[in-house]
């Protein structure tokens, strides 16, 4: 597979789709309640279905997984440190820390997947989801603990850490699918199928959701805190992982997906997740939205660059 050839023209209609959800949420169909609620149908129904199902069945042998996840922790760990870093120039409040904490290292998963899927198809699509085991938890833990420390009310605490990690949908379907690999116990066909099933309607529905909570108004508002976060998430984050992931020698194929998942816009669900626990939600609204506009560029140059 020639990855230069092919990387454009494979990732082109996932931006298509975000942008036609765009659209229908800005012509009003088929309503405004109609778009948050398919957002919760996804976020705690087909996501965690399609987690589950892939997880459970997913035959880890056949990847070299444990040096997938050690390239994937070793990146993001990096990555916080140099967040950390700045925090001792941050003027802006902690508030807004928080929210350039989150647009500068979280992932939109519906992206994610879906890009996967468009290159590499069902296989890739399997190393997707395991990655995103082992992804989620760390990423939650991580945000949820600097919201925490560098909100300015001083809202939460530790027992807010453990309560906000141990309900999340995503966790609990990828801890799930985990154990139940491991132990052999695996997925009934009957099961495996209905999962299945409801997993296959969780990208088209992710997407279009994605579109449709761009907030234009927010990103007109943004300002220096936003660029900045921009060119960490979609320039320097992806670097760092090539560069750990040649260091180690990954396997090319993985490789691709770990600097994929570095390449990719902030998460629609870290906005959900300022607004429990006292970060900027506007300013991390305005993140979301530049880096999904500004990724239909820098994703698919930034993955045939360094994709070889």
């Amino acid at each position: 597979m020639n990855l230069n050839i092919s990387i454009l023209g494979a990732l082109v209609p996932v931006f298509f789709v975000i942008l036609a959800g765009y659209l229908l949420r800005w012509f009003q169909f088929p309503g405004d309640e109609f778009w948050s609620r398919a957002e919760r149908l996804t976020y705690f129904i087909l996501f965690p279905a399609l987690l589950f199902q892939k997880t459970a069945t997913a035959s880890m042998e056949s990847y070299t997984v444990s040096l997938m996840v050690l390239v994937l922790i070793l990146a993001v760990f990096f990555m916080a440190g140099l967040l950390f870093i700045i925090k001792k120039w941050w003027t802006s409040g902690g508030p807004a820390y928080t929210s350039f904490f989150q647009g500068s290292i979280r992932f939109n998963t519906y992206v994610g997947l879906a890009a996967t899927f468009a290159l590499f198809g069902d296989s890739g699509l399997t190393i997707a989801a395991i990655a995103i085991a082992f992804l989620i938890p760390l990423m939650n833990i991580l945000c949820v603990t600097v919201l925490i420390l560098f909100n300015d009310q001083n809202k939460g605490n530790l027992q807010t850490v453990f309560r906000e990690l141990i309900k999340n949908p995503l966790i609990i379907a990828c801890t799930s699918g985990i154990i139940l690999n491991y132990t052999g116990i695996g997925l009934h066909p009957v099961a495996e199928e209905t999962f299945s099933i409801f997993g296959r309607a969780a990208l088209p529905v992710g997407l279009l959701s994605v579109g449709a909570a761009l907030d234009v108004a927010a990103a007109r508002s943004s300002g220096k805190i936003v660029a900045f976060s921009s060119v960490l998430k979609l320039i320097v984050f992806p670097l760092l992982m090539w560069t750990i992931s040649n260091l180690l020698r990954l396997d090319p194929q993985l490789s691709v997906i770990a600097i994929l998942f570095a390449a990719l816009p902030g998460s629609p669900a870290s906005y959900i997740l300022a607004r429990q626990l006292g970060g900027d939600s506007p300013l991390l609204a305005g993140i979301i939205t530049v880096q999904i506009v500004a990724a239909m560029v820098t994703f698919p140059l930034v993955l045939t660059l360094l994709a070889v």
